[in-house]
């Protein structure tokens, strides 16, 4: 069932998602921080923090990311890189700072590695993807419009998407699983003046279990729109990009 509360505007929660998917079309280069907060999936009592910087440039016609992509995790000091994620298209290049070991995904090599899922679900076409497969499959979401809120200073859409009784992964190559008494609920903050989500928040339980809940948190800030990138050093997976690393090569069986 599709719940849509237009709170007296003309637009429907699925028209905004339709807006959203729209401009990401036209987003060829794109630069932001992001901030999470999510459960410890070994610890559902912890928090997990995490702090990234991401640099993409659009290559939706790649399944693995749908971009070119160069992805900094920071300690908590959100000064000292710890991981890097760096991807030109044909290699994906893994890099560890803490103990030097760089890990090297050959896609050419190894095709059946685009099939993963590795950040899909942190990139704009990941989450462009999603949002067309929910409206592609409006009979196993409820989709409903909330009032507009103020996030960061920025006035806000607010779409909340509700799935039971399945699961899924965000990302490319979604496929919904029966999962009974399964309940996921995710609101997503649509920046009104660039169409372009900035926040979303999300609840994971069990009909079972209700005051069991794993969630996660995240905004996106400091971004910039179809800009410049130096592709040779944001997208430079070369051997000599990483000396100095303990290179490891990963293979499909």
């Amino acid at each position: 069932m599709i719940v849509l509360t237009s709170c007296n505007k003309k637009e429907t929660a699925l028209e905004l998602l339709q807006k959203t998917i729209n401009t990401i079309d036209t987003i060829e280069t794109i630069y932001y921080k992001q901030d999470m907060a999510r459960t410890n999936p070994r610890n559902i009592n912890d928090t997990i923090l995490r702090y990234r910087e991401m640099y993409f440039k659009r290559l939706i016609t790649d399944s693995i990311v749908g971009v070119k992509g160069h992805w900094y995790m920071y300690i908590n000091d959100r000064e000292n890189v710890i991981y890097e994620d760096i991807y030109d298209g044909d290699r994906l290049v893994r890099k560890n700072n803490r103990d030097s070991v760089a890990r090297i995904y050959d896609l050419v090599k190894y095709p059946d590695f685009k099939k993963k899922h590795f950040w899909s679900h942190n990139t704009l076409y990941g989450m462009q993807y999603e949002f067309k497969y929910i409206l592609d499959n409006t009979d196993s979401y409820s989709i409903e419009r909330l009032n507009d809120i103020v996030i960061e200073n920025k006035d806000c859409y607010q779409i909340k998407v509700q799935l039971e009784n399945k699961m899924t992964m965000p990302g490319f190559a979604i496929e919904l699983e029966k999962n009974i008494g399964s309940i996921s609920k995710t609101l997503y903050f649509i920046d009104k003046e660039t169409n372009y989500p900035i926040s979303l928040k999300s609840e994971f339980y069990s009909a079972e279990n209700p005051n069991q809940k794993t969630f996660i948190d995240q905004r996106y800030y400091d971004i910039k729109f179809n800009f410049t990138i130096n592709e040779h050093f944001q997208f430079n997976t070369s051997d000599k990009s990483i000396t100095g690393f303990e290179k490891k090569e990963m293979k499909i069986e």
